[in-house]
C-alpha cells in the first residue's frame, strides 16, 4: 500500500481529496474471463431443461447482459435472477439439470466477484 508523509500527516493508500472542487472517479472492471463461457454453457443448459423456457428467459436474458457488461449493480440483478429461476425451476420435478446449471452459475458468479 501507499504510503505519503507530509510533516505531520501519514497518508495510506486510497484516493484523498481536499478542497472544495475535486472530483474523484473510480472504475472497477470485473471481467468473467474463463468463467463466461462456462456460465454461457449453463444458460443454455437452462433454456433446454427448463419445463417452461419462455419462464426463465428474462432470468436468462438480465445474466447475459450481466455478463457482457459487468458492473457492480449487474451484480445484484445477477443475483436476484439467480434467486428467481431456482425459484421458478424448483416448482418442476423435471428441472434437475437446470437448477444444477443455476447453482454452477451462482458458484461462477462469486468466484468472480471474491477475486
Amino acid at each position: 500500500m501507499a504510503e505519503q508523509r507530509f510533516e505531520n500527516f501519514t497518508f495510506h493508500g486510497g484516493q484523498q481529496v481536499f478542497g472544495d472542487n475535486n472530483t474523484v472517479s473510480q472504475t472497477n472492471n470485473f471481467r468473467y474471463g474463463d468463467e463466461r463461457d462456462e456460465i454461457l454453457e449453463h444458460l443454455e443448459t437452462i433454456r433446454r431443461a427448463a419445463p417452461a423456457p419462455a419462464e426463465v428467459e428474462p432470468e436468462i436474458v438480465i445474466i447475459e447482459q450481466a455478463i457482457e457488461r459487468p458492473t457492480v449493480e449487474s451484480r445484484g440483478r445477477v443475483d436476484h435472477a439467480l434467486g428467481q429461476l431456482a425459484h421458478k425451476l424448483g416448482r418442476f420435478r423435471t428441472a434437475t439439470e437446470a437448477l444444477s446449471a443455476v447453482s454452477a452459475i451462482a458458484a461462477a458468479v462469486v468466484q468472480v466477484w471474491s477475486s
